[in-house]
C-alpha cells in the first residue's frame, strides 16, 4: 500500500473538528401525508377505485372507466390527476356531466385536469372517467404480450405500473402516498385466464364469446401495486399456513415452476414469522411471462417475473439459476410486507422497498443455503455499489426525485445494493435479535399506511435505545463512503494503531470533504473472537491496540461499507496473516486492494501480491474475486491493442504485453484448473459448481489450447443429448463454440436457440450467437434485433452482447445508431435510457469517445437520459486513465517475472 503523510493526517483531524463544531443538520422527518413530495395537490383524495376495462388484443387497444370515490379536504377549482398516453371520452362527478369542464391532459407533466364549473366544497364525491387507450409491446403501463401455444403466436396481456405508469391504463391519483382500494373489472375471451391482486369474486357472460372478470376489493394501496395479466395462462397450485398459493406460465411451461413455487412455501412461512405478522393477503400468484419491465415486480398477491429469472428444471437448469430463482422469490415476497404493507411516501425512499427486500433475501438464502455463502456472493453487488459510490456521479441513497423519469434513475445500485450493506451494517452493530424487533415494531405501527426512513430509525431507536438517526443518516442522506486509514507512530514497534476517516473517491476532483459515524470493528488477525468496536465520528483519530509481531484487521467480516488501508508494515503483516485470516476478511482484503488500485491510492503489485499468497488456498469466492480482475485486466490490454496505431499494411503495431499478460494468468491460475478440472466431484460444494465455469471460460478466453480442445469435445456430447449435459458448464462450452463459430456453426446454433422450449437455454444460445469473432455472423446475430423470434427485451439486449465482444463494438454502435427508434420501441422508458449509454461503454476508452457520447446524448436522447449519459461518459474517461495507469505497471511487473508458456 502506499504510505500515508503525516502532514494529510493532520490537515485531515483539523477539517474534522471544524465539521464537529459546525454541526451537521437534523436529517428527515417521519412521514407526514401533508409535506410528502409530488406533482398533485393533496385537497382531494381518492378514497377506493372501480376500474373497468375492455381490451382489444387484435386491434391492439382498450377502453374501460374508471369511477372514484373522493375524500374532498378542501375547496378546489379542478380535479388534478395523472393520465398520459389515453384519450378522456367521458366523465361526471356526481353523476353530472355538467360539474366538470372539458377535460385538459399536459403530456410533458402527465397530468389530467378537470375544470370544475362550480368549487367543489369539502365532503365525499364520486368522479367517473371514462377513456381509450393503445396497446403496445413496450413494458410499461398495460402492456402486450407475445408468446406461443401449439407453435403458433399468441397475445395476452400484462401490467407493468411502478414507478408511475398507472396513469397508462386508466386515470388516477399515480402517486405512492395516495393508498386507495382497488376494484377491478376486466372482460376477456371466455377460455382466457385472468389474474389480479385479489381472488375472483364473479364471473359473469359478456357479448361476443366474452366474460367478465370482477376481483374480490384490495386494501388501500398504492396505483403501482395494482396488476392485470391475461392469457393462455397454466398454473399449479399449493397452500401454506391458510394462504392460496398459484404459480401462472405461458403453455408448455408450468412444472418448471414447481421449485418456485417450493421456495414461495419456505419463504412465506419464514418472512411472516420475522415480521411478525401473517401474509396479508388471501392468496398469492407468481406470473412468469417472457417480457417483463423488471426480473421481478411485487404486485402485492400477483407478483409477475421475467420467465428466465423464475423458471427452473430439474433435469436441465444450472446451480447459479437454483440460486437466482430462491433469491429473487425471497426479495419479492419481502416486498409484500416491506413495500406493499408499509409503502415509502415517495421515491426519494425507494430504498426502504429495494434495500431492504435485498437485505431480506440474501438473509433468508444464509439461513437456509448457508452451503452457497450467499453473503460472500453478495460482496460482488457491494463492489458494483462502491464503484458508483466512488465516483462524482453518485447520489445518496435518499436523492431528491422530482419527476417521473428521475423516479426511474433511483432503480439502481445504490438504491438496491448500498441499501443492502447498509441495513446489514446496522444490524450488525445493534445485533440481530434487536433489528428485528426494531423492524416488527416498526411494520405493526405503519402497516397499510406510508413512511420515510425517518420512521425506521425511530423504530430502531425505541427497541434499541441508540442514537440511531446519528449513526444512520450520514450513510444514506449524503452521497460517497469513507476509507479508514490504520497506521502507527512510530513504526514497526508501535502497540497501538491510529485510525481515522477521509472520503474515499475516484476519479473526483476537489471532491466535497464528508464525514460519517462509521461502526469500526477491528480484531488481530485469525481472532475475530476478540474483535472491538470504535465508532468514528468526523476526523477525529481514535487508537486501538496492536498485537506484538501480530497483525491487525479492520472491519470485520467486510461488513462495513467502506475501504481500509493499511500502513505499509501493517499491510505486510496482514500479507504473512492470511492463512489465518476468515474466509471474508480474506475477500475484503482483496476488494480493498484492488479498489485502493483504481483510486490511485495503492499499487497493482499490492493486488497481485496478495492474489499470488492467496492462491493455493484460495475458495470460490475469493478465485471468483481474482477472476474479474484478471477479465478487467485483459479488457484495458484489448483496448490499448485496439487503439495502438497500425503499421502501414494495416496490421497492428503489438508489443506483446497482452500476449505476456495472458501467458502468465494462465500459468498462475494452472493448479487451480488442474484441480478443479472439467467434472463435478461427488458431493460438490455448490460454490465450486458456480466457478467451475467461469474458471474454464476465462481460460479459454486467453487462449489455454487444453481448455479449447476439451470444450469443443464437450460440445459434440452437447449436440448428441442436450437435455443429459451438464446444465453448469452448458452455458461456457456454448459460449466457446460460438467464438470460434464459422456459418454452418451459426446456423445450427440459431437452429437450436429457436428450437429450445426453456428460456434458460435459449438465452445461452443465442448468447453464444452474440459470441461469434467473424464479422459477418456479428452482422447476422445484429439483425436478429430488430426481428420478433426473441422477446423485445432479449431482442434488444442482443445489441450489447455483439459489442462486448471483442472487435465487433463499433460495429454495434452503427446498428444502433441506424436502427435506434426500432430498437428502442421494445423498452421501457427507464431501460431505453441506459440503452446508448451502456453501449458507449464497450468501445475502447478514450476521453475522446467519452465527449462523442455526452455530444451524440445531447442531440438525439431525451433529458431522462442524462444522468445515465453522464454516468457513462465518467466511466469512459476513468477507464482511459485508469489504463494508462496500470498497464505500465503492470507491463514492468511482468517484464521482471520468468517467460511463460502461452497455452496448456
Amino acid at each position: 500500500m502506499r504510505p500515508i503523510a503525516c502532514s494529510q493526517f493532520c490537515r485531515l483531524v483539523l477539517l474534522g473538528l471544524f465539521l464537529l463544531l459546525a454541526g451537521r443538520g437534523h436529517g428527515e422527518e417521519p412521514f407526514a401525508f401533508a409535506r410528502t413530495p409530488g406533482k398533485l395537490p393533496k385537497a382531494v383524495v381518492p378514497v377506493e377505485y372501480a376500474v373497468s376495462l375492455v381490451p382489444d388484443l387484435e386491434r391492439g387497444t382498450f377502453r374501460g372507466t374508471v369511477r372514484v370515490t373522493l375524500d374532498v379536504r378542501e375547496a378546489v377549482p379542478a380535479l388534478v390527476l395523472n393520465a398520459v398516453g389515453l384519450e378522456i371520452t367521458g366523465s361526471t362527478l356526481d353523476g353530472e356531466a355538467g360539474a366538470l369542464g372539458r377535460p385538459v391532459l399536459d403530456a410533458g407533466q402527465q397530468t389530467l385536469t378537470l375544470p370544475l364549473t362550480v368549487a367543489l366544497a369539502p365532503g365525499v364525491r364520486k368522479l367517473s372517467i371514462d377513456f381509450a387507450g393503445q396497446l403496445r409491446e413496450q413494458p410499461e403501463g398495460i402492456y402486450l404480450v407475445r408468446y406461443k401455444k401449439d407453435g403458433q403466436e399468441r397475445r395476452g396481456l400484462a401490467t407493468q405500473f411502478e414507478p408511475a405508469d398507472a396513469r397508462r391504463m386508466f386515470p388516477c391519483w399515480d402517486e405512492p402516498v395516495f393508498r386507495a382500494a382497488f376494484t377491478l373489472a376486466v372482460a376477456v375471451p371466455s377460455m382466457t385466464v385472468v389474474v389480479s391482486n385479489m381472488p375472483v369474486a364473479s364471473t359473469t357472460d359478456g357479448a361476443g364469446g366474452t366474460k367478465i372478470v370482477t376481483f374480490q376489493k384490495t386494501p388501500p394501496m398504492p396505483t403501482y401495486l395494482l396488476a392485470l395479466f391475461a392469457g393462455d395462462l397454466e398454473k399449479i397450485e399449493d397452500e401454506v399456513d391458510g394462504v392460496k398459493l398459484a404459480l401462472f406460465t405461458t403453455p408448455g411451461k408450468k412444472e418448471q415452476g414447481r421449485y418456485a413455487l417450493e421456495v414461495t412455501k419456505e419463504v412465506l412461512r419464514d418472512f411472516a414469522e420475522f415480521f411478525g405478522a401473517k401474509y396479508p393477503l388471501p392468496k398469492l400468484d407468481q406470473v412468469a411471462l417472457p417480457n417483463t419491465g423488471a426480473g421481478g415486480m411485487e404486485n402485492w398477491g400477483a407478483i409477475v417475473y421475467l420467465e428466465s429469472a423464475l423458471l427452473f428444471d430439474p433435469a436441465t437448469s444450472s446451480q447459479a439459476q437454483r440460486e437466482h430463482v430462491y433469491g429473487i422469490v425471497a426479495h419479492e415476497i419481502a416486498h409484500q410486507w416491506f413495500g406493499n404493507l408499509v409503502t415509502m411516501a415517495w421515491w426519494d425512499n425507494l430504498w426502504l422497498n429495494e434495500g431492504f427486500a435485498s437485505w431480506m433475501a440474501t438473509k433468508q438464502m444464509a439461513r437456509r443455503h448457508p452451503e452457497w455463502k450467499p453473503w460472500l456472493r453478495a460482496a460482488a453487488g457491494r463492489e458494483a455499489a462502491m464503484r458508483l459510490d466512488a465516483r462524482a456521479t453518485t447520489h445518496p441513497i435518499q436523492q431528491v426525485v422530482k419527476t417521473e423519469s428521475q423516479a426511474s434513475d433511483v432503480f439502481d445500485e445504490i438504491t438496491y445494493q448500498k441499501g443492502q450493506a447498509v441495513i446489514r451494517m446496522i444490524e450488525d452493530w445493534l445485533g440481530e435479535e434487536t433489528f428485528r424487533n426494531g423492524v416488527r415494531r416498526y411494520v405493526q405501527k405503519h402497516a397499510l399506511s406510508n413512511t420515510t426512513t425517518a420512521d425506521l430509525w425511530d423504530a430502531l431507536a425505541r427497541e434499541s435505545g441508540q442514537d440511531i438517526r446519528g449513526l444512520a443518516k450520514g450513510w444514506t442522506e449524503q452521497p460517497g463512503f469513507p476509507v479508514i486509514q490504520v497506521t502507527s507512530f512510530p513504526v514497526e514497534d508501535a502497540k497501538r494503531a491510529t485510525c481515522w476517516q477521509e472520503r474515499f473517491t475516484v476519479q473526483q476532483k476537489d471532491a466535497p470533504p464528508l464525514f460519517w459515524v462509521v461502526p469500526f470493528r477491528h480484531a488481530p488477525a485469525g481472532h475475530p473472537q476478540d474483535a472491538g468496536l470504535l465508532l468514528l465520528k468526523g476526523g477525529n483519530p481514535q487508537g486501538f491496540p496492536v498485537p506484538e509481531e501480530g497483525a491487525v484487521k479492520g472491519n470485520i467480516g467486510g461488513v462495513g461499507f467502506f475501504r481500509v488501508q493499511y500502513q505499509g508494515w501493517l499491510f505486510e503483516r496482514l500479507v504473512k496473516a492470511l492463512p489465518h485470516l476468515a474466509e471474508a476478511d480474506r475477500l475484503n482484503l482483496l476488494n480493498d486492494a484492488w479498489a485502493l488500485c483504481q483510486a490511485d491510492r495503492g499499487a497493482i503489485t499490492d493486488y497481485l501480491k496478495l492474489a499470488e499468497t492467496l492462491l493455493a488456498t484460495a475458495t470460490p469466492t475469493e478465485l471468483e474475486q481474482i477472476l474479474g480482475v484478471l477479465g478487467h485486466l485483459d479488457r484495458m490490454e484489448r483496448d490499448a491493442d485496439a487503439l495502438t496505431p497500425r503499421a502501414a499494411d494495416g496490421t497492428a503495431k503489438q508489443d506483446g504485453s497482452r500476449e505476456r499478460f495472458r501467458a502468465w494468468a494462465l500459468d498462475f491460475l494452472r493448479p487451480q484448473l488442474d484441480q478443479i478440472g472439467w467434472d463435478a466431484a461427488p458431493a460438490e460444494a455448490p460454490l465450486i459448481t458456480r466457478l467451475r465455469p467461469r474458471l474454464l471460460g476465462l481460460a479459454a478466453a486467453f487462449g489455454d489450447t487444453t481448455t479449447l480442445r476439451i470444450a469443443r469435445s464437450r460440445f459434440v456430447e452437447y449436440f448428441a443429448r442436450p437435455a443429459a449435459f451438464d446444465a453448469n458448464l452448458r452455458g461456457t462450452v456454448l459460449a466457446i463454440q460460438g467464438r470460434a463459430a464459422d456459418a454452418e456453426m451459426w446456423d445450427l446454433l440459431h437452429a437450436l436457440a429457436r428450437k429450445t422450449a426453456s428460456s434458460e437455454q435459449q438465452r445461452e444460445l443465442y448468447g453464444a450467437l452474440a459470441a461469434a469473432r467473424d464479422p459477418a455472423l456479428a452482422a447476422r446475430t445484429l439483425a436478429l434485433a430488430l426481428t420478433s423470434e426473441l422477446p423485445p427485451h432479449d431482442a434488444a439486449r442482443l445489441v450489447g452482447q455483439v459489442g462486448a465482444t471483442e472487435g465487433h463494438a463499433a460495429a454495434a454502435w452503427t446498428f444502433t445508431r441506424e436502427n435506434l427508434a426500432a430498437l428502442l420501441a421494445k423498452l421501457a422508458s427507464h431501460q431505453a435510457n441506459e440503452y446508448v449509454p451502456n453501449l458507449f461503454t464497450a468501445l475502447p476508452a478514450t476521453a475522446e469517445r467519452a465527449a462523442e457520447l455526452e455530444t451524440w446524448a445531447a442531440a438525439n436522447l431525451p433529458p431522462g437520459a442524462a444522468p445515465s449519459v453522464a454516468k457513462a461518459a465518467d466511466e469512459i474517461r476513468f477507464q482511459a486513465d485508469f489504463r494508462r495507469r496500470v498497464l505500465r505497471e503492470l507491463g514492468l511487473w511482468l517484464k521482471a517475472r520468468p517467460a511463460h508458456a502461452t497455452a496448456g
